[in-house]
């Protein structure tokens, strides 16, 4: 028997065992969740639910605290499994995993291994190591260098695909522990991008979303030096892409050509999303965000000047060290004036190793709260009247899955990013096509469209 035969046999008479993965986060843990999977593809088959798994991974996010405590709250359930699966082995990764390292195995003792941001690609092996010594293993060191990985991550068709195209941050706002747990920004290299966007392309996917802490400083690490605008000029020209999306471009690294591309590439969304954190410049200079209102303003007014329909969305902090009401009242303020689609706002809690966990907190909690409350009410104003405003007009959608409520009906998004479903039958239609249709109804967060006649 030759050794190809011989390997096919063997994998034939040992069954895979069974991973399911948990994501906390962001859009780049849900890329390296999928990394994950493939990395694990040849030993472990991917399950829905932790119950039915021989081995659970929970890949976490340490940005805010919320998150964190979530991890610690999963464990205990996963600790719970345990005692029924005493077999159950559990890895911990991601974010929280970079910052504590065995810290998280001290508090858990039924975590098998903790690997770090940068350690995907050993977890096969820490899983082997633990099931030869049933001794806990940690991974967190740090890579210079980007980390091979397998390109397409799936099998399965995918209309809309993440690619990452760097990794780290070198912004060092003060409230952010990204550098510390992602390291330094690390550009990734263009043709490895373009060869992995073409081969999802061919699988399916027709939207591609670029991924990075800071997309707009891609390249400047590279000698010669890249640019973004570049990178997008050259997702453009593949034939099969019809959107590209990304998250998230820094304020301080906009400049007119990534304007005048963005305005003008029929293939880039009609949506950016684009971080204000806070409209009060005293506050922007203690985040060390490195631009103020004006500029910030500026860009959005460069925006959707050319693009009248371009949807608008962001990030805020309330209760930052040192906000008053007067400081809050700006962010309140831009908010009115920018009129965004959406906003993703939380109140300021302290991350362990940046400058801001050693400035005084002095927004009492329940202020925090109460400021947080006050602008997601007036988020959700701006974004009933912003949907209210669809009603009637014909847009174009990219169909990528059914309704919750009818198998038998479309979910499509729109180029601002907005989710549309569909009120009657597409005839002919398939998930991944285009097509046009008129918005009929708006729901919460949502649109309702039927066909056009």
């Amino acid at each position: 028997m030759d050794e190809v035969s011989k390997n096919n046999q063997d994998s034939q008479e040992k069954p895979k065992s069974r991973v399911f993965i948990r994501t906390f986060g962001c859009q780049m843990n849900e890329y390296d969740s999928l990394k994950l999977a493939r990395i694990l593809e040849p030993s472990h088959t991917q399950v829905s639910r932790a119950e039915d798994a021989d081995l659970v991974l929970i890949n976490t996010c340490s940005v805010r605290d919320k998150p964190e405590h979530k991890l610690y709250s999963l464990l205990g359930e996963i600790s719970e499994l345990k005692a029924v699966k005493p077999d159950l082995m559990i890895g911990v990764g991601g974010c929280v995993a970079q910052q504590e390292g065995d810290a998280i195995i001290k508090k858990s003792r039924d975590v098998g291994f903790v690997f770090g941001t940068h350690n995907l690609s050993v977890v096969p092996s820490l899983v082997e190591q633990f099931k030869r010594t049933n001794q806990p293993q940690v991974a967190i060191n740090y890579r210079d260098e980007w980390e091979d990985m397998p390109l397409g991550f799936t099998d399965q068709p995918r209309t809309v695909a993440f690619v990452s195209i760097s990794r780290g941050c070198n912004k060092n706002c003060t409230y952010c522990i990204v550098p510390r747990t992602r390291g330094p920004e690390v550009s990734r290299s263009t043709d490895e991008i373009l060869r992995e966007i073409k081969i999802l392309a061919h699988k399916g996917a027709r939207e591609v979303v670029l991924l990075g802490q800071t997309v707009n400083s891609y390249g400047l690490d590279f000698s010669p030096r890249g640019s973004f605008v570049g990178l997008l000029k050259e997702v453009a020209a593949i034939p099969d892409v019809h959107r590209i999306r990304f998250t998230s471009p820094h304020p301080q690294e906009i400049r007119q050509d990534f304007i005048d591309l963005v305005c003008s590439e029929p293939k880039i969304c009609h949506h950016v999303h684009m971080p204000l954190q806070s409209g009060s410049d005293r506050i922007l200079k203690l985040m060390n965000r490195n631009y103020r209102r004006n500029k910030y303003l500026s860009i959005i007014e460069a925006l959707k000047s050319r693009v009248s329909d371009m949807a608008l969305t962001t990030d805020i902090i309330v209760g930052f060290p040192g906000e008053t009401r007067a400081d809050f009242e700006e962010t309140l303020d831009i908010m009115r004036q920018v009129k965004f689609d959406a906003s993703y706002s939380f109140a300021f809690s302290p991350r362990p190793g940046t400058e801001a966990a050693d400035m005084v907190d002095d927004v009492p909690h329940e202020e925090k709260l109460s400021r947080l409350y006050e602008l997601q009410s007036l988020q959700f104003d701006l974004t009933t009247q912003i949907l209210n405003d669809w009603v009637g007009k014909e847009v174009e959608l990219l169909l990528d899955g059914v309704t919750a409520a009818d198998n038998n009906l479309f979910r499509g998004r729109m180029s601002q990013n907005i989710v549309v479903n569909m009120t009657a039958p597409l005839p002919g239609a398939k998930i991944g096509d285009l097509v046009k249709v008129r918005i009929s109804e708006a729901s919460k967060y949502t649109l309702r469209a039927e066909p056009l006649k």
